[in-house]
C-alpha cells in the first residue's frame, strides 16, 4: 500500500487563502475550504492533513476551530482519523482528486454536471458494424500500431488538408484520446523546471500533467481574453513551451479570432517557444459562421492535438497529434515505452467515421444548440443574479456567481444530489478568483439539465442564506465569449 503524502500546515494555509467572512461560523468556513480543495483536486485522496494544533498556528485560528472543522469533515466522510496515522483524506474513486472532472454522484438519483461529454450519437452502433467489414484485413496484421492505423492517419491528414492545413500522414501520431496525446507530448518536450506558458484559467488536467512533469507554469492574467497578446509577448521570452486551447476554450468557450492567431503565431516562434494547440473542441461548433483557420496554418512549428471524444463519443478512445515531421520519431520512440499503440478496433471505427463525415456534427448541431439554450434559459429563470455565457461552440457554459462561494456551493449541491466541479479547479495558480466561477456542461438531456438547475438553485439559496455579499457585483470581470 502506497504511503500517504503529508501536507504541512503552512502549505495548507497558503492553499486555502482567506475565507469569506460572510459564509458562516469559522469552523464551517474552514471545513468548506478544505472540502473544496479536495473536490477540485488540489488535495488528493490519501493525503495526510496537518494536526489540528499546527493548522491552528498556521492559520491564526483557535485550536477549537480547527478541531471542529475536522469533525465536520469526518462527519461528511471526507476524512478518517486513526491513532498514530493522523487525519487522512479518503474518498471513493471518482469523487475527487485527479478524477474530479469525471466525478459521479453518490446518490442513485444524482446528476453530474462535471464531464463535458454527451452520449453516443444515434447510429453509432451502425457505424461500428460498417467498420467491421474492414476487420479481416486488419486481423491479418500483428495489430501493433505505435504511430497509428495507416488508413486513419491518411484520413486525418486529408481532413486537415481539406480544411486549409496541408498535412502528410507522416505528421500524424494516433493516441488513446487527447489526454494521452498531451501526456505523450509533455513527456517528450518538458524537462523538470521547464517554464510553460498557459492560460491563467484553463483545462485542469493539462495543468496536472505539466505539474507532475516538474514544469513551472507561467499563467496569463485572467480576464475577458484568455490570451492577451501583450502579456504573451511579455512572458514568451521566459518560456520554452506554450499550451493553449484556441477553439472554444475550456472552460470559457472563447474562440480565438484570426488576427490574434496570426499575432501569437508571430510572437511565440520568434521567442523560441514551441506551441501546443489543443483542438479537442474545435469540431463542436454550434454556430453557422465559418471557423477561423487552424492556428498551425500560421505557425508550421505548432503542434496540434485532436480527439473524437467531444464530437463523436468519449468511449471511443481516439486522439491524435499533428506535429512537424522532425518531432514524430521522438514521439513514436517515447510511445514504445508507454502503451505500444492505440486499440486497433477503435482506430478502425474512427477511420470509418471520417470516411462517412460523422465528425462534422451536422446531424447533432441542432440538438446540442437546444441543450445549450435549455441550460441558459433555466439559469436565467432560477438564478437571475448569475451571469452566464452562451457559447457558440464547445459543451459548457461559464457562470459568474454574485458572491465568491463556488466551493461552498459545490459542497451543498452534493447534498441536493448534484455533482459539480468547483471554479478554482480551472485556475493554474491563483484560485481565489475561481470562487466566483462555475463551469456548467450542457451535454445532458434537456429534462436532466432543467432538474440540475433546479437543484443548483436550491443549493445556492441554502449557501447564501444570511450572506450579505450574495448580490451581483457590478465590478466583477466576466470571462464571456
Amino acid at each position: 500500500m502506497a504511503r500517504a503524502t503529508a501536507l504541512s500546515a503552512r502549505r495548507l494555509a497558503s492553499m486555502l487563502g482567506d475565507a469569506d467572512p460572510g459564509a458562516g461560523p469559522a469552523y464551517r468556513r474552514l471545513a468548506t475550504q478544505i472540502r473544496g480543495a479536495v473536490m477540485d483536486g488540489r488535495i488528493p485522496s490519501g493525503t495526510t492533513l496537518p494536526s489540528e494544533r499546527s493548522l491552528a498556528e498556521a492559520t491564526g485560528l483557535s485550536r477549537t476551530t480547527t478541531t471542529r472543522a475536522y469533525e465536520v469533515l469526518r462527519e461528511s466522510r471526507l476524512v478518517r482519523t486513526r491513532q498514530g496515522s493522523g487525519t487522512v483524506v479518503e474518498l471513493p474513486v471518482g469523487r475527487a482528486g485527479s478524477t474530479s472532472m469525471l466525478a459521479r454522484p453518490s446518490r442513485h438519483d444524482g446528476i453530474a454536471l462535471t464531464a463535458a461529454a454527451s452520449e453516443a450519437p444515434e447510429g453509432f452502433a451502425a457505424l461500428i458494424q460498417r467498420a467491421m467489414t474492414s476487420l479481416p484485413a486488419l486481423l491479418a496484421t500483428d495489430g501493433y500500431l505505435p504511430d497509428g492505423l495507416p488508413i486513419l492517419r491518411e484520413r486525418l491528414a486529408a481532413r486537415y488538408t481539406s480544411h486549409g492545413l496541408p498535412t502528410d500522414p507522416e505528421q500524424i501520431v494516433v493516441t488513446t484520446g487527447a489526454q494521452s496525446a498531451l501526456s505523450l507530448l509533455v513527456s517528450v518536450l518538458v524537462r523538470p523546471g521547464e517554464r510553460v506558458l498557459v492560460e491563467g484559467c484553463g483545462y485542469p488536467h493539462a495543468f496536472d500533467l505539466l505539474g507532475r512533469a516538474g514544469a513551472r507554469l507561467l499563467p496569463l492574467p485572467t480576464g475577458n481574453d484568455p490570451w492577451p497578446v501583450d502579456e504573451v509577448a511579455r512572458l514568451a521570452p521566459a518560456a520554452g513551451l506554450a499550451l493553449f486551447v484556441a477553439d472554444f476554450h475550456n472552460p470559457t468557450g472563447t474562440l480565438m479570432p484570426s488576427a490574434q492567431r496570426r499575432e501569437l503565431a508571430r510572437i511565440l516562434p520568434a521567442g523560441g517557444v514551441t506551441t501546443i494547440i489543443d483542438e479537442t473542441l474545435r469540431d463542436v461548433s454550434l454556430g453557422d459562421a465559418p471557423l477561423p483557420e487552424h492556428y498551425a496554418a500560421h505557425d508550421s512549428s505548432a503542434i496540434v492535438v485532436g480527439s473524437a471524444a467531444k464530437s463523436l463519443w468519449g468511449g471511443l478512445r481516439i486522439g491524435w497529434i499533428r506535429a512537424p515531421r522532425t518531432l514524430v520519431p521522438r514521439l513514436v520512440h517515447a510511445r514504445m515505452t508507454r502503451d505500444l499503440g492505440t486499440a486497433a478496433l477503435d482506430q478502425l471505427v474512427m477511420a470509418t467515421a471520417l470516411e462517412d463525415g460523422d465528425l462534422d456534427l451536422t446531424a447533432r448541431r441542432a440538438e446540442l444548440r437546444h441543450r445549450r439554450d435549455v441550460l441558459v434559459q433555466a439559469v436565467g429563470t432560477h438564478l437571475p443574479d448569475w451571469s452566464l455565457t452562451r457559447p457558440e461552440g464547445g459543451l459548457t457554459a461559464w457562470a459568474t456567481l454574485p458572491a465568491p462561494l463556488s466551493s461552498a456551493l459545490v459542497a451543498v449541491a452534493e447534498e441536493e444530489g448534484l455533482t459539480l466541479t468547483p471554479g478554482p479547479r480551472f485556475y493554474a495558480t491563483s484560485t481565489a478568483v475561481g470562487e466566483r466561477r462555475l463551469r456548467l456542461p450542457f451535454a445532458l438531456a434537456p429534462d436532466q439539465l432543467e432538474d440540475a438547475v433546479a437543484r443548483l438553485a436550491r443549493a445556492w439559496e441554502r449557501v447564501t442564506e444570511g450572506h450579505a455579499g450574495a448580490t451581483r457585483d457590478p465590478d466583477a470581470v466576466d470571462l464571456i465569449a
